[in-house]
């Protein structure tokens, strides 16, 4: 992938090549698709919601990238194999996963049943090592690939009220390193973004002030948009991440501090005084 600046700006070229998102129907999957689109990439999206993922397609092709929707259900082995078979089926190969499929809900672990851990595990940790697992062999025929895994920083701090959703997300960190040890030989590179508080429509930062409440314990002064995330993604699958595999990279608009007052607009001023 080559990487052209202009103006302090970078732009990547990913033309030609293949690029499988899932959970990419709305939110930040769409962004992170209509970032490879406009860098040229042949698209497969996923998602489960038939019309929105009809809606996400014809935006990419708008763009004028050749894209495809795949309605399938990653919680089991044999939707990621539909998924990846489609994909291969349509462009005779991939060359990007990201593993962006997920969502949480909030209970506390009290009140949690078991129905609802599995549904969430399955969905934001064990769709992940499906789709990487059916991706691993057309990637090791081919002589690499590049897999993304999108996590959370949830993983990193306690998390009320969504601990399955965090727990999650932890093993996608965790799987991420490991994947990149034994995947490394075959050429592969993975890699995990972990993004904060990010705006989307669905986000439950975007009602009332609770956009502004979470700016305000943001170091930048602002949430993340999917566009920030997707930006993160496309240098992870640059060359000009080529020695980079098995991390972890935060994209939360700076550190969180270690106790919750300390996040307090007014507490950052006087230590800049």
């Amino acid at each position: 992938m080559a990487l052209h600046r202009s103006a302090g700006l970078v732009r990547y070229n990913f033309s030609d090549r293949v690029v499988v998102v899932t959970g990419a129907s709305r939110g930040i999957g769409a962004g992170i698709a209509t970032a490879f689109a406009r860098a040229g990439a042949r698209l497969v999206i996923n998602g489960r919601d038939a019309a929105a993922l009809e809606h996400a397609v014809g935006d990419l092709r708008e763009l004028g990238a050749e894209a495809v929707g795949v309605r399938a259900d990653l919680r089991s082995p044999e939707g990621a194999r539909d998924l990846i078979d489609t994909a291969v089926a349509t462009f005779g190969t991939i060359d990007v996963l990201v593993n962006n499929a997920g969502g949480n809900f909030a209970l506390p672990l009290a009140e949690l049943s078991q129905n609802g851990w599995r549904a969430q595990v399955e969905t934001n940790l064990s769709s992940v090592f499906y789709c990487a697992q059916a991706c691993y062999p057309v990637f090791q025929a081919q002589g690499g690939g590049l897999i993304v895994n999108i996590g959370s920083v949830a993983a990193d701090a306690a998390h009320p009220g969504r601990a399955a959703y965090g727990a999650a997300k932890a093993g996608v960190a965790a799987l991420t390193k490991t994947m990149a040890w034994e995947w490394a030989p075959a050429g592969i590179r993975v890699n995990c973004v972990a993004p904060g508080a990010v705006h989307t429509p669905a986000s439950r930062f975007s009602g009332g002030d609770a956009a502004g409440q979470v700016a305000g314990h943001v170091p930048l002064g602002r949430l993340g948009e999917p566009e920030d995330v997707a930006n993160s993604c496309l240098f992870l699958c640059s060359e000009g991440a080529d020695y980079i595999t098995g991390i972890t990279l935060r994209v939360d608009g700076g550190p969180s501090t270690a106790l919750a007052a300390d996040g307090v607009r007014e507490i950052a001023q006087d230590v800049h005084a």
